[in-house]
């Protein structure tokens, strides 16, 4: 309860999860044999009341690729309930760096690099971070004195959106987006809540 006024507070939002399908997907989706993983783009932000921390938003490391990892991880156990193929995402990963592409995805359609990749859709996706640093004092109490220190907590609020893409039209035939506040980077509840979501897992 605390965390979720604070979250409140600080970034002024209340929960709500979000999920879209395309009324052609049951249809379209009986198509479909292999689909690839995209490396997942991140925003992160950071913002501090102790100033000197502020120095670490200029030196975040990009999380697309583990994020990547990550949804391939929660997914492949998953396979045995699957009547489609997910690429190997090392594959995905060396046609994309072949290609020339992987440093700007942002430039070609989506029906452009299911062709490359040789698979009939593809899950893009968008993890953002934004965290904030509050410093306090804390009390200390012992049995002969009383003493205040300086204490630091961070606050982060995930957001990740996911979106399975029709490899042929480029079309959206679902899309996830739900977010999360809590006291680490990467919220792995967010990745479990999107995978029991996916369409073709049954």
């Amino acid at each position: 309860m605390t965390i979720g006024m604070m979250a409140h507070a600080q970034f002024g939002f209340s929960r709500t999860k979000q999920v879209y399908t395309h009324p052609d997907l049951k249809k379209t989706m009986k198509d479909y044999k292999v689909i690839a993983i995209l490396p997942i783009g991140s925003q992160l932000s950071f913002k501090s009341q102790v100033s000197y921390l502020n120095e670490r938003n200029k030196a975040i490391e990009n999380t697309g690729l583990a994020n990547q990892s990550r949804l391939y991880s929660y997914i492949l156990p998953k396979s045995h309930r699957m009547k489609v193929e997910i690429q190997d995402i090392e594959k995905t990963n060396l046609l994309l760096l072949k290609s020339e592409m992987s440093s700007r995805l942002d430039q070609y359609t989506k029906e452009e690099i299911a062709k490359i990749l040789g698979v009939d859709a593809i899950i893009s996706g968008l993890y953002e971070s934004n965290s904030f640093v509050k410093e306090s004092q804390m009390t200390i109490d012992t049995a002969s004195l009383s003493v205040k220190m300086p204490s630091v907590s961070t606050l982060i609020k995930n957001t990740l959106t996911l979106v399975l893409y029709d490899g042929r039209t480029g079309k959206q035939m679902w899309r996830f987006y739900d977010h999360d506040v809590q006291y680490s980077y990467i919220s792995e509840y967010l990745i479990a809540a999107a995978v029991r979501s996916l369409p073709f897992i049954r």
